[in-house]
């Protein structure tokens, strides 16, 4: 089962993978909540875009500059639906290692988006709204080493 994970930068420095966290997957509510919308593509693109709004969500507790989600393969049986009555495609996973990691979807490191995520963090009008409408970039799960490096301040 694919799942998507919000994480920070930091996260992915762990060293046997991401703790366990609550995600979002495609599950029969998500589909339900999708309608007619419902193919398999557009399903799991929901749910990479639920991931990021939950990654923004994370910035402001850590202080970091960029959205981040981490997709992964996990057996289904590990994975948890919450409750029906609450967010679409949301599941609570356990720990992942980096083995299962397929691939990263990132905020472009420009000083435009690094500024426009700051000030959604911060709950400037408008700007979260903005920030939910721009595309991440995608990682292969070999990148994450090239990821952290971009994350460390340089001197």
């Amino acid at each position: 089962m694919r799942v998507y994970l919000p994480a920070t930068l930091t996260d992915l420095s762990a060293a046997h993978g991401l703790s366990a966290r609550t995600g979002r997957a495609v599950t029969e509510h998500l589909r339900a909540a999708l309608g007619e919308q419902d193919d398999e593509e557009t399903a799991e693109f929901a749910a990479l875009v639920l991931a990021a709004a939950d990654s923004l969500d994370l910035l402001a507790a850590a202080d970091a500059p960029r959205r981040v989600v981490v997709a992964a393969e996990v057996s289904p049986a590990t994975v948890r639906p919450t409750a029906a009555d609450e967010e679409p495609g949301q599941v609570q996973v356990p720990a992942v290692g980096w083995d299962r990691v397929v691939s990263f979807h990132v905020d472009e490191p420009t000083p435009a988006v690094t500024q426009l995520v700051q000030n959604a963090r911060t709950g400037q009008d408008g700007a979260r709204q903005r920030v939910e409408e721009l595309d991440l970039l995608w990682y292969d799960a070999t990148e994450r080493a090239e990821l952290i490096a971009q994350d460390t301040p340089r001197s």
